[in-house]
């Protein structure tokens, strides 16, 4: 009786098992059909919803197309004008400027200053000259502790630290010979102790040609023209260009810049004369309309260099 028991709850222990691989195996099928025929209509319905998008998307475009076509047809067409004018940096309208040509390494300008530094135009010469990457030369004269920054940014600048005199008057610069030599030296050296820059060429007041020295020294321009050339630490330059801005203060910026640019040679060695004092300030328009014509017309920039050919008048005294 025992053992039938046993033998009856094993056979029912094994009929369950049997049932319950037989409902797993069920559900596992089910649940494969179920996923699917989820991934199925999940497909569907992606394809449908982009099939209409897309559908919706070329019919917007094709609007948008057909209206962007309509409205450029139906407007008017702008005549292409050249520009009338080009506004300079300073403010000043310059009409038609032609575009600049191939740079004539033979056409050559340097512009030299004469008379700074200044507190007021020298700076903003200064800044033209950057923005224009032209290089210059300044023929200084002795300067205040004031004034030493801006010498410091001519030399950091690039630009040619020429000496002028230590002083301007006449009187003083030509009285004796050894007067204007010894003070140009004594201006070198402050130069080299305040900057480290030696200078190598310098321009008499009035130039070499200057007849108003014969009122204080007879043949003094003779005499103070031939030390220099004997002395091979000196070159001095006078110009070939005058832009005339030393005839009076603040004068028309369009006559300054038409004299200078009248007097230009291509082929040559242009040295244009012109002055950085505070009151020449309208010398900064003229030098900006300068640069302007010399580039569209080929020529190029430099600043005096040792090797720069020199420029000398004709002595009169």
């Amino acid at each position: 009786m025992e053992r039938a028991e046993l033998e009856r709850r094993r056979i029912n222990r094994e009929k369950r098992k049997q049932a319950q691989q037989r409902q797993d195996a069920l559900i596992r099928s089910l649940g494969l059909a179920v996923v699917l025929a989820l991934a199925v209509a999940l497909v569907l319905v992606v394809r449908t919803l982009f099939t209409n998008a897309n559908a919706n998307t070329e019919a917007d475009a094709d609007a948008v197309t057909a209206s962007a076509v309509q409205q450029v047809e139906s407007t008017p067409k702008p005549e292409i004008q050249a520009a009338d004018a080009v506004v300079s940096r300073s403010g000043s309208s310059i009409s038609s400027l032609p575009q600049p040509a191939t740079p004539d390494p033979e056409s050559i300008i340097y512009f030299t200053f004469d008379d700074g530094p200044s507190t007021e135009v020298t700076p903003k010469l200064l800044d033209l000259l950057e923005e224009n990457e032209v290089p210059a030369t300044f023929f200084i004269l002795n300067y205040s502790e004031e004034l030493l920054p801006i010498l410091r940014r001519e030399v950091a600048d690039g630009h040619t630290i020429a000496m002028h005199a230590w002083d301007h008057d006449y009187a003083k610069c030509y009285t004796e010979d050894d007067a204007y030599l010894s003070g140009i030296e004594q201006l070198r050296e402050k130069v080299f102790q305040d900057t480290g820059y030696t200078s190598y060429c310098l321009r008499f007041p009035g130039g070499s040609s200057n007849t108003v020295s014969r009122k204080y020294n007879s043949g003094i321009m003779t005499r103070l023209t031939q030390q220099v050339d004997a002395d091979p630490s000196w070159e001095y330059f006078d110009w070939n260009v005058d832009s005339t801005d030393a005839t009076g203060n603040n004068l028309d910026p369009e006559k300054l810049a038409q004299s200078a640019i009248n007097s230009l040679k291509k082929g040559q060695h242009n040295v244009i004369l012109c002055h950085d004092t505070n009151n020449k300030k309208t010398t900064i328009e003229a030098v900006e309309k300068i640069i302007e014509y010399a580039r569209a017309n080929g020529y190029c920039f430099s600043a005096i260099q040792r090797d720069t050919p020199p420029v000398h008048h004709g002595v009169n005294n």
